[in-house]
């Protein structure tokens, strides 16, 4: 049986839930080392109850049932009446991982698969074996609703009530309230006992709301209630404190206030998206007036542009902050890897997270998420020594990762640093030696940066033997061209027997991007600014040739010279070669090198657009743009540029 994905209802259950999974996922890995933290087990108390609730509504039986044993246990953990273990604790992640099943089902259309029987068994297990087993219901109300309210009342009053237990009724109806949790109703008595925080009750309250009882349910009296409260009359404790005229004065009251409880609003990212990219035309169009205000002499209509250059930024910020989402998002998922993955290879870690609440585009966020993964999973397998070797030379038997995140500029830098054992640049060479992928004397001429970019090739690993973790020198490989398509770098720090940190920075956003704009003949090119290191003039007499390749030195390095010209036009040379020559130092991964080109226009932001059907697939080009002057740019990918041209014989 298949579910209708575009119905309203459940497309908020799903929005709704999937926060809530990736919250239950940081704090049941923070419960194994917090096993007494009131705060963190009420948490998750709630986390499971709302899911229950809103798959109840939607008849999502498999994940009442399993919500509700998590449910179960949750509250007795709370209560003091049993206590985390090892054992539980991998229960209790095999329920996320199956809700996490489930979800996935649902995301697919289809109804959800019940839980692994097993997993319910080792629930149960852990409940008071003198209470009878939880059947759980198909419904989402609570059992203390059904038993709050056996007694015969009107809505108007069953609505006046809920208010007075909002604390928004009347001063002369709230005795009513007081009056009717002193007779000993359930509701509040057996499911609090002292230990409800305000938010769950506000909850349960939301549950009453939501799924109030019909008149033929409040007339369905429970037998085994009846005789706690022998000496009263329901009907009287409820009702007659409440004067005739207060029994609509709390909806009244209620319905102005509303609307200042939604601060937020969803909105489609598609949406999002066009309102990007229509700003982006409207950079274009600044850039454009731009140019043509230099053409005038004119005072006001310069202040105009100003005026409209400054309103364009704001405006640009603010739309891109609305489409950030913290880091967060990501980082949340990585205490659960390195807990599975340190018991699997029987280490000891400790992960710490930094600034998760830096922002970044949400398209980046998800693009971000396997490469960290991958460079987390890495620390953990190569990093991190094992206990005993660690033990041995000096160090804490726990080893440390750090998972860090903050903003520079209009740039993220992610760092992930561990203190393992650290890279062996001697060792890299050899392996790159053994592979084919260079001779003895260029190994011996690598730097350690370079030693320690090979890591970044395919096909090569460090790993003696290939196994379900890693081995197969595949995964950086991987990393790296992400990263890449990103228009971001990638750096590695390592020191023997200290550790390693690994940097990444990337854009803040993908959709405007600032360049630096270059003549190469008669066309304009864009270069990314994030890869240009430097700019200088040259004396083309002061170059040298090594190994056949035309080279500069900077900074007492020798860097390989490329005339871009020569691989990107097909303009005919200048019949007399200048003396000096505009040179462009670019980063490309670990790598640096200089590209000649004729001409340096500026610095522009720019809108990254699709090539054509002429250009698409051609190597090293990125997209295209509009500049000021209303001229194409070509935007360079240096990565592909390089991979494709450099080996030839310019």
């Amino acid at each position: 049986m298949t579910l209708d994905t575009e119905d309203e209802i459940l497309k908020d259950f799903m929005i709704e839930a999937e926060e809530i999974l990736d919250g239950l996922n940081e704090q049941l890995v923070a419960l194994e080392s917090q096993p007494q933290d009131k705060e963190l087990l009420n948490a998750i108390f709630r986390g499971f109850h709302t899911i229950k609730g809103g798959a109840g509504f939607l008849s999502l039986e498999a994940m009442v049932t399993l919500c509700h044993q998590g449910e179960d246990v949750f509250n007795l953990l709370r209560q003091g009446e049993r206590q985390v273990d090892a054992d539980m604790m991998d229960t209790f992640l095999k329920v996320l991982d199956s809700l996490n099943s489930m979800f996935d089902e649902l995301k697919a259309g289809h109804y959800p698969s019940p839980a692994e029987p097993v997993i319910l068994q080792q629930l149960s297990a852990y409940l008071d074996p003198s209470a009878p087993t939880p059947t759980p219901a198909p419904s989402p109300v609570p059992e203390a609703a059904s038993t709050a309210t056996d007694e015969d009342i009107t809505d108007s009053e069953f609505e006046a009530l809920l208010d007075q237990l909002h604390g928004t009724a009347a001063p002369g109806s709230q005795p009513a309230a007081s009056s009717h949790a002193d007779t000993g109703a359930p509701a509040l008595s057996d499911s609090t006992e002292g230990d409800m925080t305000e938010e769950e009750f506000e909850a349960l309250l939301d549950e009453l709301q939501g799924k109030r009882p019909t008149p033929a349910n409040l007339e369905t009296k429970s037998e085994p209630v009846q005789p706690v409260r022998p000496e009263a009359k329901p009907s009287e404790s409820v009702v007659n404190p409440l004067p005739a005229e207060n029994k609509v004065q709390p909806q009244s009251t209620n319905k102005p206030a509303a609307p200042s409880v939604e601060t937020s609003v969803r909105v489609d990212t598609a949406r999002l998206d066009d309102i990007m990219n229509m700003v982006g035309e409207l950079v274009l169009v600044r850039n454009r007036i731009n140019t043509l205000e230099t053409a005038f002499e004119n005072e006001e209509m310069a202040k105009a542009v100003n005026n409209l250059a400054l309103v364009t930024a704001d405006l640009q910020t603010a739309v891109m902050k609305t489409r950030m989402q913290p880091i967060k998002k990501v980082f949340g998922r990585f205490p659960r890897v390195v807990r599975d993955l340190a018991r699997n290879l029987k280490k000891d870690i400790n992960l710490e997270l930094r600034g998760e609440e830096t922002d970044l585009d949400k398209n980046l966020v998800e693009a971000l998420a396997d490469p960290l993964v991958h460079l987390v999973r890495n620390a953990v397998d190569h990093g991190i020594e094992m206990p005993d070797v660690r033990e041995a030379a000096g160090k804490p038997r726990t080893g440390q990762i750090v998972l860090g995140a903050a903003q520079e500029g209009d740039h993220i830098l992610l760092t992930i640093a561990d203190d393992g054992a650290g890279m062996n640049p001697e060792v890299l060479r050899r392996k790159a030696v053994e592979k084919g992928m260079m001779d003895a004397d260029s190994a011996a001429r690598l730097t350690e940066s370079e030693c320690f970019a090979l890591i970044f090739a395919p096909g090569f690993s460090m790993k003696q033997e290939i196994s379900d973790i890693s081995g197969r020198g595949v995964g950086m490989d991987v990393v790296k061209t992400s990263i890449t398509k990103l228009n971001g770098v990638i750096d590695i720090q390592s020191e023997m027997g200290k550790g390693t940190t690994l940097s990444i920075k990337v854009p803040l956003t993908l959709a405007i991007m600032p360049t630096l704009m270059v003549m190469l003949g008669k066309q304009i090119f864009a270069f990314p600014l994030v890869n240009v290191n430097e700019i200088f003039n040259l004396d083309l007499r002061h170059t040298n040739t090594v190994d056949g390749q035309q080279t500069v030195m900077v900074r007492n390095k020798a860097l390989p010279l490329f005339y871009l010209r020569k691989w990107l036009t097909r303009d005919t040379p200048d019949a007399v070669k200048p003396e000096t020559e505009h040179v462009v130092i670019v980063n490309i991964g670990t790598r640096k090198v200089g590209l000649v080109v004729d001409q340096l226009i500026g610095q522009e932001e720019v809108v990254i657009k699709p090539l054509g059907a002429l250009l698409h697939g051609i190597k090293g080009l990125a997209g295209a743009t509009i500049t000021g002057d209303g001229r194409i740019a070509l935007i360079l990918d240096f990565p592909e540029l390089m991979a494709s041209y450099a080996s030839r014989s310019y």
